[in-house]
């Protein structure tokens, strides 16, 4: 038997694996020193030292990923992260923040707990549970952690934007103000602080936050579309009190570094739809109901900016509602039914499909639930998954807001999204392409579950109040009252731009308003009206 390579050749062998990139060889060589030395300081120290190499790695890569848009492969590499450096903070705050991404708000809590558990009072971890308590609807939990988290310099900006964020949402513009202008003092370079105070406020010619805007652009390069947020600012405050065509110019703006910066195809989301339209050309068998759902949802679909968030406040009105707001758990849920189609070369849903995304659906649900028999959410987009929601719910209410196209095109067009979803929003062209196939997927949806998806006027809302009410409680399965006509006195908080306006009773001839840019609308109303839409 030859002899056992000495120590100090076995870590020579360990540090040209390292060097190498083959970490795995070079730890079990290290491991093996220190199981025959324990005290040997070199062999320690190149451990300490690959191990910090491998999540410095894993970290980068997860930060790649995430950045790419593959959120269930960074979730993963997050994972790996935190189970290499389980001690360190980092990984488990950049874990939650993917899953808030995500929109798994248990799974976010349960990893930012962990952190606080270790470090309980890490700035950043507690701004992030202040955020995930906001998702979840614990508006008063979520304040207390961001202001736990201040305290601590420049940091405080993130706590601060997202004070200024629960305050609009409960209506408080004074309060929203105050926070973000505090934080922009500390990042006065942020573009989408600016844009968040815009969205606060009302404006004057002499207006100081104006001049700061227009200093900062003037700073800025012209093509960064890291600047787009100031421009749709600019356009707020502009829209305020003019001129018109320079207001347009930053819209226009805006517009096209935000579509620079996602790359966005309108094609992509044509060949999904129709893939959505195949899977349920031919009935798909329900789940075997066993036990009745924990909670009834509710949801309301259509285009953003087309009346979701009204009929939600409407219907909160209504004995025994939660209103969830905007929840991501369909789409979760969805991309995981449809991920394992794509995995197994399926074609069509099977019933055990239909179950486990029931399963999937009922469950997020839940992690928002505050014990309510029935769940309002009003993510606009979840019209893309009707049919999933028909299958796999069968006791769920379908809400669907129509809007005159030209005001829904133009309030698209003049708002600057959060996240990834409505990519199509910063051009005309797509705007008016994904209206149509928008509407072709929801007449597919129409007719092949015609007793579940009930059509709701926002015209009709504000000019024929009571009866549509009525009527959209009554497709509801909820007892309608007079309080219905107020939903300006709801108590839920809105966190969505639409924050301000339900808060005013309800009121005809709020569309139109488009009208002012008609002359910088000519490329949009042309191609609505090529489009057929309008």
């Amino acid at each position: 038997m030859p002899p056992a390579p000495s120590v100090n050749q076995t870590l020579s062998r360990a540090a040209r694996a390292a060097k190498t990139g083959q970490s795995e060889t070079a730890q079990a060589l290290y491991q093996s020193v220190l199981d025959r030395f324990p005290g040997n300081t070199r062999a320690r120290a190149a451990l300490v030292a690959l191990g910090k190499n491998a999540v410095h790695d894993v970290m980068h890569k997860a930060l790649t990923t995430q950045r790419d848009g593959n959120l269930d492969k960074a979730e993963h590499l997050w994972r790996q992260a935190v189970a290499l450096s389980p001690d360190a903070p980092e990984p488990g705050i950049s874990l939650s923040l993917c899953c808030l991404d995500m929109g798994r708000t248990g799974a976010a809590m349960d990893a930012i707990e962990t952190v606080l558990a270790a470090h309980p009072d890490h700035p950043v971890a507690l701004d992030t549970r202040g955020r995930a308590l906001r998702d979840m609807g614990r508006h008063e939990e979520a304040r207390d952690c961001h202001m736990a988290a201040l305290g601590h310099g420049v940091a405080d900006a993130g706590p601060l934007n997202h004070l200024g964020i629960l305050a609009q949402a409960r209506g408080d513009r004074h309060a929203a103000q105050e926070f973000y202008s505090r934080a922009i003092d500390l990042r006065p370079d942020n573009a989408d602080l600016h844009h968040n105070l815009s969205r606060a406020k009302s404006y004057s010619r002499t207006d100081r936050h104006l001049q700061h805007m227009r200093d900062l652009l003037r700073k800025s390069a012209p093509d960064d579309p890291d600047i787009a947020p100031l421009h749709f600012a600019l356009f707020n405050a502009l829209a305020d009190i003019g001129p018109t065509d320079v207001a347009f110019d930053h819209l226009e703006t805006g517009n096209r570094l935000r579509k620079s910066a996602t790359g966005y195809d309108v094609r992509r989301d044509a060949v999904r739809f129709a893939h959505y339209k195949a899977l349920f050309a031919k009935p798909v068998a329900p789940p075997a109901l066993d036990k009745p759902a924990p909670v009834r949802p509710v949801f309301i679909v259509g285009l953003p900016r087309s009346g979701t968030t009204l009929a939600e406040r409407i219907l909160a009105r209504t004995d025994g509602c939660q209103t969830c707001g905007e929840l991501s758990v369909v789409p979760n849920a969805v991309a995981k039914a449809l991920r394992n189609l794509r995995d197994r070369a399926g074609t069509q849903l099977l019933q055990t499909d239909v179950a486990a995304l029931r399963h999937d659906i009922l469950t997020g649900l839940l992690d928002h639930s505050d014990g309510s028999p029935v769940m309002i959410d009003k993510m606009p987009l979840n019209f893309r998954w009707v049919g999933f929601i028909c299958a796999a719910l069968p006791e769920a209410r379908i809400v669907h807001m129509k809007r005159d196209p030209v005001d829904v095109a133009w309030s698209i067009y003049r708002h600057l999204f959060a996240g990834r979803g409505n990519g199509f929003a910063y051009d005309p062209a797509d705007i008016s392409t994904y209206m149509l196939i928008y509407r072709d997927l929801m007449q597919f949806w129409q007719t092949r579950f015609p007793d579940r998806v009930f059509d709701v006027s926002y015209e009709d809302v504000t000019t024929q109040t009571k009866v549509t009410t009525q009527a959209m409680a009554r497709a509801c399965g909820l007892n309608w009252s007079d309080a219905c006509l107020h939903p300006e006195q709801a108590a839920a908080q809105v966190l969505t731009a639409s924050s301000a306006q339900v808060r005013r009773p309800i009121h005809a001839g709020g569309g139109g308003q488009w009208r002012r840019y008609e002359t910088q609308l000519v490329s949009l109303l042309t191609a609505l009206q090529t489009a057929g839409i309008i």
